[in-house]
């Protein structure tokens, strides 16, 4: 692509979300600036953003769109190469800061309203969010983990829902406990609250719900060394990728 034809494609991009600069939102400024910039200015960005992930995903997952849209990774066999190589993390998490950032910028999401939450919880909700449901995810997102979030969000999609269903209809579900059964439900109830900041027992019973889902919690006893064995190793490395996505691991099968 000649410099001309770069410039153009520049100038389309920034024009599309030129109404942006007034705006005043973290979001919108970053994607005026990034969307932006030549290759030089991309390529020595990621370097930069790259040594401080944790405060600055939104804006290097902006600059590696720009570098992978564009293709500004010659001296690479591919773009996932070029990323494990120059920033020593797999391509996944750089496909990962990519969609936040497309997603966040695309529909206009506040960035005060979700920095807080890391890009190890947006990534898994970014794409369920809008400008209508954003407040109750977020508080959701708040009091849980990872992996209840993403066991609440794979519940919500069995459904089938819409998002007008999800956040205005109400269900009562009713079931008869024996007295011996009382005590327990209360006292993971309370416990539940109290982890998570409630005093809902609906929202209580959803978390506890979610990290059973999410097999974060077991049915039955047993040590994790147990659990492990009986999951087998390919699902123990799954729910090991999902609960510590920043984490590589190297896996030698044996012949």
């Amino acid at each position: 692509m000649s410099e001309a034809q770069e410039q153009e494609v520049v100038q389309k991009k920034v024009g599309k979300i030129k109404t942006a600069k007034e705006s005043g939102d973290l979001i919108m400024d970053t994607a005026v600036e990034v969307e932006s910039l030549t290759k030089v200015k991309a390529l020595n960005m990621a370097t930069a953003l790259a040594d401080t992930i944790e405060h600055s995903y939104l804006k290097l997952g902006g600059v590696l769109k720009v570098i992978f849209d564009n293709a500004w990774f010659e001296g690479y066999e591919s773009f996932d190469l070029y990323v494990f190589e120059k920033f020593g993390f797999a391509s996944r998490k750089a496909r990962y800061l990519m969609e936040i950032y497309d997603e966040l910028v695309t529909k206009q999401i506040p960035w005060d309203k979700v920095q807080h939450l890391g890009w190890t919880k947006l990534k898994d909700l970014a794409k369920h969010l809008t400008l209508d449901n954003l407040d109750e995810w977020v508080a959701k997102a708040e009091n849980c983990t990872v992996v209840e979030l993403q066991a609440m969000l794979k519940a919500k999609a069995s459904t089938g829902d819409s998002e007008a269903e999800v956040t205005s209809n109400v269900a009562t579900m009713k079931f008869k406990l024996l007295n011996d059964q009382v005590e327990t439900v209360t006292m993971a109830l309370n416990k539940a609250k109290a982890e998570c900041n409630t005093e809902h027992d609906n929202v209580a019973l959803e978390m506890i719900c979610a990290g059973y889902v999410g097999g974060n919690i077991q049915a039955a006893s047993g040590s994790m060394e147990e659990q492990m064995k009986s999951a087998g190793w390919e699902q123990a490395l799954t729910t090991f990728s999902e609960l510590f996505p920043e984490i590589d691991l190297e896996v030698t099968i044996p012949e």
